[in-house]
């Protein structure tokens, strides 16, 4: 038997999240999909959207496949490693099923016999699935729909999910609930609180003085967490960032700094984000009501109560940004003031002082280049070619009037 993770059609309803890279490898509740269907030892192939191919040509998947048995599974399904048992159990007994999330194919598994057509795209993986006339089972897994789900799906699997990070990882427990992995600098007057969960601190960390650390929280590798900082409450840093000031219940991706005071709750926060100095996301409404969430001019009701910001990767915020409960952040924008709407990708945002405008393609490459520098990554012409594709892919967002700000 072979995997393939697919990317559908829906896709673009989670942009930010996912225009840099395949949405199986984002980091929700410490684990991506991909990570964890590797854990399985089963072959795994990939399918994704356009853009992210760089030899110009759609894979053809079916040369890949071969005559092998084939369990389809959607890219935006939430890695929760709750699912790995009954990924085991679909292995073992093979027998053909669909599945769906919604109005999506959440996962399918196709028998010998039944082949996808030669050259399909990844866009046409689902219809042609629900063409075989498969059998249809329950909902069996969860899929990522919207942006604001990744911060409450982020939630309700990091519990389960930092359980297997330490039973996976090569974690020494230094004290009781607190994992740490090799050459990690700790000061001897950060405060660790182990009461509600564990500790996880990767390979390289380094914890300034006068750190309070509550668990669960796992800190990824070579991240650096600054004096009098506060993290808690099923809190997520990935690797090589730098963070300070006070964090709650929220995903803070790989290379990107907070190094700053400034409150981020119920948040996820992408690839090299930088947040100046101050940034505040609010999570609550002064009215403790639900929160509501935007898309393309359409309001959505959460059921949520919390819900902080969504931001893209490369996104920078300027020092005193405040953001309002709830709102989108696109990639490579730039964030003045108080943010009050969704903030389209490629965007100077000053909408506070009354201006939004365009960030030039030119202005962008030359910003990443000087980034990469800081961090010792040399900026390739793949990586150039990338964010024009996303460049392009975001126009939309652009050309929205003034009054239709939201996206």
């Amino acid at each position: 038997m072979k995997i393939v993770i697919f990317e559908d059609s829906h896709c673009t309803n989670l942009y930010p999240l996912g225009l840099f890279c395949p949405l199986y490898e984002v980091s929700i509740g410490s684990w991506t999909l991909h990570s964890m269907v590797n854990l399985l030892d089963v072959p795994v192939l990939t399918a994704v959207r356009k853009h992210l191919q760089f030899n110009n040509v759609e894979k053809n998947i079916t040369e890949a496949i071969g005559n092998d048995p084939i369990l389809f599974l959607n890219a935006s399904i939430e890695p929760g490693v709750c699912y790995l048992e009954i990924l085991k159990d679909i292995i073992k007994s093979g027998d053909p099923f669909i599945s769906t999330s919604g109005n999506r194919v959440s996962a399918a598994l196709i028998p010998p016999e039944k082949r996808l057509p030669e050259n399909i795209s990844t866009l046409e993986i689902s219809p042609h699935l629900l063409e075989m006339e498969l059998p249809l089972e329950r909902e069996m897994f969860k899929t990522i729909d919207w942006p604001h789900e990744s911060v409450g799906s982020h939630l309700k699997l990091f519990s389960s999910n930092i359980e297997k990070v330490i039973s996976t990882g090569n974690y020494q427990e230094k004290q009781p609930g607190v994992f740490t992995g090799e050459n990690v600098t700790l000061a001897p007057t950060a405060v660790i609180e182990t009461r509600d969960g564990p500790v996880i601190i990767d390979s390289g960390v380094n914890i300034m003085h006068f750190t309070y650390l509550e668990g669960p929280i796992h800190i990824g590798s070579n991240s650096t967490i600054i004096e009098h900082s506060s993290l808690k409450d099923q809190t997520s840093i990935g690797p090589r960032c730098k963070i300070g000031g006070e964090i709650e219940a929220s995903t803070i991706d790989s290379l990107s700094n907070k190094q700053h005071h400034g409150f981020l709750g119920h948040s996820w926060v992408g690839k090299w984000v930088n947040l100046g100095a101050g940034t505040s996301s609010s999570d609550l409404k002064n009215t403790y009501g639900k929160i509501r969430v935007e898309y393309n001019g359409n309001k959505f009701e959460t059921g949520m109560q919390f819900i902080g910001s969504v931001i893209g990767d490369y996104a920078k915020t300027a020092v005193n940004t405040s953001l309002f409960t709830g709102k989108i952040v696109g990639v490579c924008s730039m964030i003045y003031g108080t943010v009050t709407t969704n903030v389209p990708s490629f965007s100077n945002y000053a909408r506070s002082f009354g201006q939004v405008t365009e960030i030039s393609i030119e202005q962008i490459m030359k910003t990443q280049a000087r980034m990469f520098l800081r961090r010792d990554v040399k900026q390739t012409e793949r990586d150039r070619a990338l964010m024009k594709s996303v460049f392009e892919l975001t126009l939309h967002e652009r050309t929205i009037s003034e009054e239709q700000i939201n996206f």
